[in-house]
């Protein structure tokens, strides 16, 4: 039976009602009844094996209840996994798929099989008859995956799936009714908002949604969430004036004309500026509300120039923008930035503008997961989010052993004053650790960063593999290399979720496939080395391990920690450690060379900080931002569930008018001008000609109810400044305008009957009616578009230890309202 180690820290968190569970006895029953059951059926065959998977999928037919049959199918996907991957769960595989079959976020560690762990609940879960959707990081695992489980489904007698992006419509149907499906999360979500639009029910690819199983849950659950999907359609104008807008701005002076607030996330022309703009556009005042675009534009070229930053925030490939995802370092698929800024940046780099968008649908990814009845997930890092994860979306962590134990050591921080003498230690630790002969993984923040390493090495004659956003298509092969004797390997995010680097030494196994090789019932080989390493015997070279060097800290604790569990999969040794500077963006934004200003000297050459303060304070600021990101991420889902309801409501009458469950009848209310079609046309087609025009006019109306939800949004937060609330004055206006969404519908409906022409008896729609989308891509939107005043004033540049002293100062009040909370607090309804 499984059993974590439990401290005292962990002991006093579940006192104080911790979303974390450590105590795994639970599921020794469960796990006790499915290794009988597998004991039973060690001597059949695979024919005997699908047999009896074949009366397990019928008692489902039957309407046996899944919960029932749960041991039994999991028993029979583990001896037929042995059979047919070679691959025989673990029982800590088996705990994590009954957890996530009750609903639980499951904290697994790299290489400890989780993906053979979620093919269970998946296929229990696909007995429904109502198909399930393993959620994945990227295209990559999708496929990868879906090809890697296919023969243990199908053993099962269950059809399997998976959609990549490009993929023709007919394809995506017949891949999303398969009994399992393996899609990105935001491949689905795009899939689900392009469903509300269609004009037919052929054309849907969607079914109801039953359950969804997320793979990388932090990252796509939480992380993601600040980036909504959105569905726009391209438009023909464009900003002439955006060229040479994009030179007026570069011409500009950092500090007269223009101040940054690197933690404001923002930038703003002053005095000096505005005049200089106004004078060499000669277009008097430029906040007079006659040259409103105009300042709109030059905002955005502001923008462009200051905050976005080539080979960190995108990249320039074949001629075109590429934004690249801070979380993942990967160039994301269609995804603009919004609001002409698009625009400005394309001007800035000199590039061909491509068409503006206006938005037709949009949902993020938070209400689109809630979306699911039945909702559970698997990741390395779901401790550090488990609060998170229970407030929004009700699910609990459950922490699974790792089979081995883990051995990596992970070394403390080593601190530089500046960057460059960061970057040279990098290098001299990268060259002396590869003279050992160990694979090195150098993970570093962005492309550019990435790209100046890789040239030192050079220098100093050490080659290397980079994997980054600008050579992303060479993933697969180069992380096949990376645990290679000698490899040395300069990576962004990209390596640091949805990556196993397998470890590569004489006497070994390579392990190529999820899951772990367990000496079954017929004695077949464990998949490692036959040599074991105790802790504080590694050797210095070969049975060291992977070295993995971050060059950052990032956001996000769960980031470093991913970077971290690149080494030391399934018992391997290994080693990490991160190089930082003070000049590091992180550290650099929230002001902490003010923090320490006096308190720590500086050596003048290459040498570490050697103050333990300074590592303090890093932790501090990283923190601090973790706070302040998790205060975005709940504000932005504030105003965002206002439009949520206001979308679900309007969606589930337009469902209804394309499955024909709810008839419009608009028309009627003009027999005059409805009677000459009728019967020039006939009941029929007049009717469906009404049910397009209908679906038309409610796809008019959401877009631009969505319209004024971005104006608002931008707009609200001045309120605040004549002592209003700015959420309630969002809800009240934006309640008030959906309130008459209903009538100016039928109104447009009502208009259209007068564009109708007859052509030969057949009824023809006007060409704005008939026509949808051209293009669908992502807006990336403002993090914080509301800015929580509060929060800058507490936890801005220099502001770190009076945030510190307001939260001891409150924490009998937190403490108190805590107990409070927790025995008369409604907690979310797990599913």
């Amino acid at each position: 039976m499984l059993r974590n180690s439990v401290g005292w820290r962990d002991r006093l968190a579940r006192l104080r009602g911790s979303s974390v569970l450590l105590d795994l006895r639970r599921y020794d029953a469960a796990l006790g009844e499915i290794g009988a059951l597998g004991a039973e059926m060690a001597p059949l065959t695979v024919p005997e094996l699908r047999a009896r998977a074949g009366r397990v999928r019928d008692a489902a037919a039957a309407g046996q209840p899944l919960v029932a049959l749960r041991a039994e199918l999991f028993a029979l996907a583990r001896e037929l996994s042995r059979h047919l991957l070679g691959m025989r769960p673990f029982d800590e595989q088996i705990v994590a798929a009954l957890a996530m079959d009750e609903g639980a976020i499951v904290e697994m560690q790299t290489g400890e099989g989780k993906t053979l762990a979620a093919v269970m609940p998946a296929a229990l879960n696909a007995l429904a008859g109502r198909g399930g959707h393993v959620l994945t990081f990227n295209d990559y695992l999708a496929r990868r995956d879906a090809e890697w489980m296919a023969p243990l489904y199908q053993g099962l007698g269950l059809s399997l799936a998976f959609v990549q992006h490009g993929m023709a419509r007919a394809d995506r149907q017949q891949a999303y009714r398969a009994d399992v499906t393996y899609v990105t999360a935001k491949e689905a979500g795009f899939d689900y908002l392009r469903d509300h639009l269609v004009r037919n029910v052929s054309e849907l690819v969607h079914r109801p949604f039953h359950m969804a199983l997320v793979d990388e849950a932090d990252s796509i659950l939480i992380d993601e969430a600040r980036v909504p999907l959105v569905v726009a359609g391209a438009v023909t104008h464009g900003h002439p004036k955006s060229q040479r807008i994009a030179e007026l701005i570069a011409g500009l002076t950092p500090g007269v004309h223009f101040d940054t607030d690197e933690y404001g996330r923002d930038v703003e022309l002053t005095e000096v500026g505005i005049d200089h703009v106004e004078r060499t556009i000669g277009c008097g005042t430029l906040h007079d509300e006659s040259n409103l675009a105009l300042l709109t534009d030059v905002n955005c070229a502001l923008h462009a120039r200051v905050l976005l930053r080539r080979d960190v925030d995108y990249l320039v490939r074949d001629g075109r923008i590429g934004v690249i995802d801070e979380h993942t370092g990967r160039v994301v698929a269609d995804r603009h930035w919004p609001d002409g800024l698009q625009a400005a940046l394309e001007a800035k780099e000199g590039l061909a503008a491509q068409p503006d968008g206006r938005i037709l649908g949009s949902i993020t990814l938070q209400h689109f997961l809630r979306s699911y009845p039945r909702l559970c997930g698997m990741t390395g890092t779901a401790r550090p989010a488990a609060a998170e994860l229970d407030e929004t979306y009700g699910r609990r962590v459950v922490v699974i052993p790792t089979h081995r134990p883990l051995i990596r050591v992970d070394r403390p921080d080593v601190i530089y004053a500046n960057r460059a003498a960061k970057e040279r230690a990098v290098v001299a630790e990268v060259i002396a650790a590869h003279a050992t002969g160990r694979p090195v993984l150098v993970g570093t923040l962005t492309v550019e960063e990435s790209a100046r390493v890789a040239d030192a090495l050079g220098v100093a004659g050490l080659a290397c593999s980079v994997l980054n956003a600008k050579n992303d298509e060479a993933e697969a092969r180069i992380i096949a290399g990376a645990g290679a004797r000698g490899a040395v390997t300069i990576s962004t995010n990209m390596a640091g979720r949805g990556t196993d680097i397998k470890l590569d030494r004489p006497g070994s196994d390579l392990f190529d496939r999820p899951g772990s090789k367990d000496p079954g019932p017929t004695g077949e080989r464990t998949a490692t080395t036959d040599r074991t390493v105790a802790p504080g015997s590694l050797d210095p070279g070969e049975f060291a391990g992977l070295y993995v060097i971050g060059t950052n800290r990032h956001e996000s604790r769960r980031v470093d920690l991913q970077l971290r569990g690149r080494a030391g999969r399934q018992g391997d040794p290994g080693e990490s450690r991160f190089l930082i500077s003070l000049e590091d963006d992180l550290l650099v934004k929230y002001g902490i060379q003010s923090l320490l200003a006096g308190r720590v000297a500086m050596p003048d050459d290459d040498q570490p900080i050697g103050e333990p303060i300074v590592a303090t304070e890093v932790a501090r600021a990283q923190r601090i931002v973790e706070g302040q990101n998790l205060e975005i991420r709940r504000t932005l889902a504030r105003y965002s569930t206002v439009l949520e309801d206001h979308r679900v409501a309007l969606m589930e009458r337009r469902q209804a008018v394309l499955e024909g469950r709810e008839v419009p009848d608009v028309w009627q209310t003009a027999p005059d001008r409805l009677r000459p079609l009728v019967e020039a046309a006939g009941d029929g087609a007049v009717r469906d000609a009404e049910r397009v025009v209908t679906l038309a006019c409610i796809d008019r109306a959401w877009c631009d109810h969505l319209a004024l939800a971005a104006d608002l949004r931008e707009g609200v937060h001045l309120v605040a400044l004549g002592g209003l609330d700015p959420l309630t004055r969002y809800t009240t206006d934006l309640n008030r305008s959906f309130g008459q969404i209903d009538d100016a519908i039928d109104a447009a409906v009502l208009e259209e009957l007068d564009g109708i022409r007859l052509e030969n008896g057949r009824l023809v729609l006007s060409e704005t009616i008939l026509k949808g989308p051209s293009s669908t891509w992502t807006y990336l939107v403002n993090d914080d578009p509301f800015r929580n005043q509060i929060g800058m004033m507490l936890t801005g540049p220099g502001k770190t230890t009076f945030a510190i002293g307001a939260a001891l100062m409150s924490m009998p009040l937190l403490i108190f309202w805590g107990i409070v909370d927790r025995v008369f607090g409604k907690r979310p309804t797990r599913r």
